[in-house]
């Protein structure tokens, strides 16, 4: 069945096949709607049963659809009734059909992130919790652990239906999967960094450590994906979660779209968006070593790196001399004070350009940096972006 096309004057049914439940669900509508209105005369309908959604794409008024579910769920039938359909979501890497247009964020960028947030805070011993087989979970974790593996870190990673041995007897008032997961982690080495796939399983996790009396972070630290505010607030300690753009991927997509009701043919390959940045809350907020001073020169830096310190001003802080620091932290850390400094300077770039509208001019003395002229070349040797380019990825076009 072919409908009749219609004009990009005349209103037209875009279906949201997109479930409300989801955190990254409901950003992703509100990217759409932020492209959609008041400028398009789209008429949007937010429908997740699939026995509806074959129904609705009947419609004589159907034009389009953006969908989160399996292409081999919908897209054929899509196809069938005339209509545009962008997926979103979960299955980009995996769909065979380079006609499908996908917009999705970059899970191998995520997990790469996630190494990355634990090697500098100084953890050696790594654990994956990936529970689900989805494709994030795969693709997050096997880049999680790659990312170690570069940097000769090992990673346990936690296998469903393992029997893993008892530890202290059971764990009250727990069972199954639960039961499971603490005897996991009792035999791992300590300080631990946990990755999990997404922020229900972070909760999870962190629900465990709290009734068996395992501290959070000092003994394991906890980090998720996908920053669900309401996850990661609803267990004690509040967890720490890579934060994605998924209200630009709605926003990509809807663009994606009106360009596809338009004639023009979709891209070949999956658009993918890379992650904002970490929310740091108290699951990850530790430093896992020993020395005393090298934690309290971390910290200062961390409070203080946007005032545009200096080596020495650390040093002073710490009542060391700048050698002594130096040596300290190469051993300890891996890199130099000025190197941890540039790279909290960069971070708190990143997360600005992201998550607001300030302009370069107003952004460079608050990350430390005392032009754009000298912040630009610094960020570019950092991230190998131009500090427009980064901007872009999480900003309307």
């Amino acid at each position: 069945m072919t409908k009749r096309k219609k004009s990009k004057k005349e209103a037209g049914i875009i279906l949201m096949d997109i479930p409300w439940d989801l955190y990254f669900g409901r950003q992703v509508q509100h990217g759409v709607c932020r492209y959609a209105w008041p400028a398009r005369p789209w008429v949007l309908h937010h429908v997740w049963d699939l026995d509806v959604i074959k129904q609705r794409m009947q419609d004589a008024d159907a034009v389009g659809m953006i969908s989160m579910r399996q292409p081999a769920d919908c897209a054929a039938d899509a196809r069938r009734y005339g209509l545009a359909v962008v997926g979103v979501g979960k299955w980009a890497p995996e769909h065979k059909d380079l006609t499908l247009a996908y917009v999705d964020v970059d899970p191998k960028a995520i997990g790469k992130a996630a190494a990355e947030h634990f090697i500098e805070r100084g953890f050696r011993n790594f654990g994956m919790f990936p529970w689900d087989e989805n494709y994030h979970s795969r693709y997050r974790g096997e880049s999680f652990v790659a990312a170690l593996r570069r940097k000769k870190f090992p990673c346990d990673v936690f296998e469903r239906g393992k029997e893993y041995p008892p530890h202290d007897g059971p764990m009250p008032a727990a069972s199954g999967g639960s039961e499971q997961i603490r005897r996991w982690l009792a035999g791992l080495p300590k300080p631990l960094g946990v990755f999990c796939i997404d922020d229900s399983m972070g909760v999870w996790v962190c629900e465990v450590c709290r009734r068996t009396g395992v501290r959070v972070p000092e003994e394991v630290a906890v980090l998720s994906a996908d920053d669900d505010d309401m996850f990661c607030s609803i267990v004690y300690p509040h967890l720490s979660s890579i934060a994605v753009p998924a209200e630009q991927v709605g926003f990509e997509a809807a663009r994606l779209l009106d360009a596809m009701l338009s004639g023009r043919k979709p891209p070949k390959r999956p658009v993918m968006l890379p992650p904002m940045d970490v929310t740091t809350r108290h699951s990850t907020d530790v430093m896992a070593i020993e020395d005393i001073f090298v934690i309290e020169a971390v910290r200062f830096i961390r409070e203080n790196a946007q005032r545009g310190i200096r080596v020495e001003e650390v040093a002073e802080a710490v009542s060391m001399s700048r050698r002594a620091l130096e040596r300290r932290f190469r051993k300890l850390i891996g890199r130099s004070p000025f190197t941890e400094i540039r790279r909290v300077q960069i971070e708190r770039v990143k997360m600005l350009l992201a998550r607001t509208d300030e302009t370069l001019e107003t952004l460079a003395p608050e990350c430390g940096f005392s032009s754009v002229a000298r912040m630009a070349p610094a960020f570019k040797d950092a991230t190998g972006m131009t500090l427009g380019g980064y901007r872009r990825q999480f900003r309307s076009r």
